[in-house]
């Protein structure tokens, strides 16, 4: 082989290992991929949820990324059901607390839960799951806001409110890749 053809083949070659490399590098991850599929209004908010795990950052495919993402949706609506119970005993008066700290946020973390049993034998109903996960905080937001005149009360059970419906969303929008 000549000097003139082994340059050429080594610079095909290389050129090939170079645009290999380069489009895996430049091609987005799988949270990535889900957090456009939000909307560039909410996108960065997506990307910083889903950021806070590394886990999810490194999922490898979507029933992984997925079933991480419920794990986390679970946590976080538990806390957040938390934080109401606080303020449940800070206003124990106030019956719209009461029903959004148990039996609005119960449903929630609930239809998550059976998302995540869902998932693998049945994508289909664990979106449904996913995607009435937000009925909860939905009818909590509407309760408090015809009953309570506190804007303590609804400002705190508003954001709670926001961020729950949010991972519902996301959640719906991740298992969309699995059907």
């Amino acid at each position: 082989m000549n000097p003139s053809t082994r340059l050429f083949s080594f610079l095909t070659i290389l050129s090939i290992f170079i645009s290999h490399a380069t489009s895996q590098t430049s091609s987005p991850k799988l949270y990535q991929n889900v957090c456009k599929d939000i909307g560039k209004d909410e996108e960065q908010h997506c990307l910083k949820l889903l950021e806070s795990n590394p886990e999810i950052v490194s999922a490898k495919d979507y029933l992984t990324l997925c079933s991480l993402y419920l794990q986390m949706a679970i946590e976080k609506s538990s806390k957040a059901q938390d934080s109401l119970k606080n303020l449940m005993n800070k206003y124990p008066s106030s019956q719209s607390v009461k029903e959004c700290a148990t039996t609005d946020y119960d449903k929630l973390i609930n239809s998550f839960k059976n998302s995540l049993a869902l998932l693998v034998k049945d994508p289909n109903a664990a979106k449904y799951n996913a995607n009435i996960a937000r009925n909860g905080p939905l009818a909590c937001e509407l309760r408090v806001m015809v009953n309570e005149k506190n804007i303590d009360i609804i400002s705190s059970i508003s954001r709670s409110n926001n961020e729950t419906i949010f991972l519902s969303v996301v959640a719906k929008l991740a298992i969309n890749h699995l059907t």
